[in-house]
């Protein structure tokens, strides 16, 4: 929403991309996941060294 209150869908989309999980890291972190279950761990946020944005881990 803007500041008036009404929906922008230009703005949404755009803030919708920017965090999305890149695919590469979503897979890489399924099987990651898969591994800490069977462990008895579960993840729950995942750092991107390069770009240092943090990401919940939820799973799909």
């Amino acid at each position: 929403m803007n500041q008036e209150g009404y929906r922008d869908p230009t703005a949404e989309k755009a803030m919708r991309e920017y965090n999305r999980m890149p695919h590469k890291m979503r897979e890489a972190l399924n099987a990651v996941q898969s591994v800490a279950s069977l462990m008895g761990f579960e993840l729950v946020e995942v750092r991107d060294k390069r770009t240092g944005r943090l990401y919940k881990c939820d799973r799909e």
